[in-house]
Parts: C-alpha cells; structure tokens; sequence
C-alpha cells in the first residue's frame, strides 16, 4: 500500500495552520495549497521529497471520524512499476516520529478499504 497517515491534533487548529505545522515538522517545503472540488475541505497542500509527492488533506472517512487530516505519500515516479507496499515501512516510521510531537496517528493497514485494520501512535 502506498504511505496514509490519519492525524489528529489535540489543539484546535484550522487546515493552515496545520499544513504548516506539520510539512516544518517533515522538514518537507510545501509547493502551495490547492483548491480542489475532490479534496475533503475543498483544497489541499503538497510538497515532495526523495522522490515522493506528500499531499494534506482534511480527512473525510467514516472507519476514522476521530481524526483531523489526512497525510498521504505517492511516488513521483510511475505507479505502475512501484510494489504497492514499499511506502508501509516509511509511513510507519513517520507515524512514530510525528507521534512523539504530540500528534494521535493511525495508519490504515489497507487504505480505501471499509472496515480496515490499524495501527495507532501517540495519546
């Protein structure tokens, strides 16, 4: 599976803020914010780094109505010649460091499936 990251922030923080807060923490500079009509919230924010584009959303999914936003990794390269799992190993490290900030994380074992299993970090 490619690399999802379900976030909740304890602080009350509107979706700028956030993408802010959390693209400093990734060390990953954003390219800018988007308005979109197939983004939860209408827009979203992505950067890239080591070859992989890392997109924010505002999180819109019934299996996690607890948490805020949505953290998603994608190769920039094509698709069609990348394991689907090589991002597990990645995300999983990324959900313990960001967990270690305070954040609650959830990392969905078979994203964009209904009723999936997950892994959570942090509070």
């Amino acid at each position: 599976m490619l690399g999802n990251l379900f976030i909740r922030s304890e602080r009350d923080l509107d979706f700028e803020t956030f993408s802010k807060q959390i693209f400093a923490l990734l060390r990953v500079s954003t390219s800018e914010m988007r308005d979109s009509e197939n983004a939860p919230g209408g827009r979203y924010v992505y950067g890239a780094a080591l070859g992989l584009r890392v997109v924010l959303t505002e999180a819109d999914d019934s299996d996690f109505p607890e948490f805020d936003f949505l953290l998603s990794f994608r190769p920039e390269t094509d698709w069609a010649t990348i394991d689907r799992h090589s991002l597990d190993g990645l995300a999983d490290i990324v959900a313990k460091y960001l967990a270690q900030t305070g954040l609650r994380i959830a990392r969905p074992l078979d994203f964009g499936k209904a009723g999936t299993r997950r892994v959570e970090y942090g509070k």
